[in-house]
């Protein structure tokens, strides 16, 4: 959609100058022309790019205002309204530009006779992968008001896990980042007053305050050096991240990694799990529902190794043996898989595993953060300490000196 400024002649001879948006030129002058006006010019209207157009990769729409959308549509879809009308009041309601766009156009591709699927899957920025394919069943099997529900306590809990991990990282980064900020104003402002206090007295500085004092001076004669050098390593670290292979050793390492990779390992188990649960009580395809499932886990080792257990399911070995033989996946998982496989209950015991492995992340992180904190104030003390001696020390120093 674009925004036009047209003029034009009314019945009356009123000379007419206003904006209005549409797909083109053309649709304006139909416009136009259904309303018996003369038309005397349209011009698009210019219009600064948008972080949105100059960013498109990095402009999403927040998962909260998808999770609002879907609930609102599902109860509009359970009273009965049409979805064009729904999706119609449902975009003046929405809260960003991306996503008032999308559902537009998602109207114009409705009225033009597009499934509801397929106009949702040309915005992924907006719609997952997953999304699409539980609205694709949704369309086949017409419980689609239930299908959303679903999707959006799906959504609701992956996103509260989430939160939960960014908000464990908030206390380390605010004292971190407190502790560098004092560490830089001492660097900058204070021990170059000692400095050249030392130097008009011939006195030697205390070798704490040395070491502090030397590593400042370095830092900030050779800045740009230090700047470019970060800027190199964290583009190289980077480009190596966005490659198949760089994803998979910093996914296996974030596995092995003290405490954290217990915890990033039982919340990709909980999100596979819970994806399997959520695409099986919406009636998805067994060989659909696996590669969904498996584009979700967000791990490439896990992906690597789920890779097989589609084939291995399809020819007759079930669920719960091929997963087992990934040796990704503890027994507890298993044994639930397995059982749902037998009394024909999988997609309640899927959930259920879920939930465990919900419960469990939530419980380590809270233990990971409580170990953490300890930690950090004993690293803040020493750096304190070691500050509070290289700014006192030269204080005595001075004082011999002068006498």
């Amino acid at each position: 959609m674009s925004t036009y400024r047209y003029v034009a002649y009314d019945s009356a001879g009123r000379r007419l100058s206003r904006a209005v948006t549409a797909q083109s030129d053309d649709q304006v002058k139909r416009m136009l022309w259904d309303q018996g006006l003369h038309i005397v010019d349209i011009r698009a209207r210019l219009r600064w790019p948008t972080l949105e157009q100059l960013f498109p990769s990095f402009i999403r729409v927040r998962p909260s205002e998808v999770i609002l959308f879907t609930r609102q549509l599902a109860t509009f879809v359970r009273v009965g309204a049409p979805i064009v009308e729904a999706m119609s009041v449902l975009r003046e309601q929405a809260g960003s530009s991306l996503m008032r766009r999308a559902l537009g156009e998602m109207i114009v591709d409705l009225g033009n006779g597009s499934s509801l699927s397929s106009s949702m899957a040309r915005w992924p920025r907006v719609f997952s992968a997953l999304y699409v394919d539980m609205i694709r069943s949704a369309e086949v099997s017409g419980n689609l008001d239930d299908v959303l529900r679903q999707m959006a306590v799906y959504m609701d809990r992956d996103e509260g896990a989430k939160r939960k991990v960014r908000s464990a990282m908030v206390y380390p980064t605010i004292v971190i980042g407190l502790a560098l900020g004092v560490i830089s104003v001492l660097i900058t402002f204070v021990l170059p007053a000692f400095a050249r206090l030392f130097g008009e007295f011939r006195a030697s500085m205390p070798l704490p305050t040395l070491i502090l004092f030397t590593a400042g001076t370095f830092c900030r004669e050779h800045l740009p050096e230090i700047f470019g050098g970060l800027g190199a390593v964290v583009a190289a670290a980077v480009a190596y991240a966005n490659t198949r292979t760089g994803r998979e050793v910093m996914d296996a390492a974030l596995l092995r990694l003290p405490m954290l990779g217990v915890i990033v390992r039982y919340a990709v188990i909980e999100r596979y799990v819970r994806t399997l649960a959520t695409l099986a009580r919406a009636g998805v395809p067994v060989t659909k529902m696996l590669d969904t499932a498996m584009t979700a886990v967000g791990n490439a080792e896990y992906r690597t190794g789920l890779a097989s257990v589609r084939e291995d399911m399809l020819s007759g070995e079930g669920f719960a043996t091929p997963l087992e033989r990934t040796g990704l996946f503890p027994r507890l998982v298993i044994s639930m898989i397995r059982v749902g496989e037998e009394t024909g209950n999988l997609d309640a015991n899927l959930e259920e595993a879920a939930g465990h492995y919900a419960e469990e992340v939530d419980y380590r992180l809270k233990r990971m953060i409580a170990l953490i904190e300890p930690a950090l104030v004993i690293a803040v003390g020493v750096m304190v300490g070691f500050i509070a001696i290289s700014v006192i020390a030269p204080m005595y120093a001075l004082v011999h000196a002068i006498h």
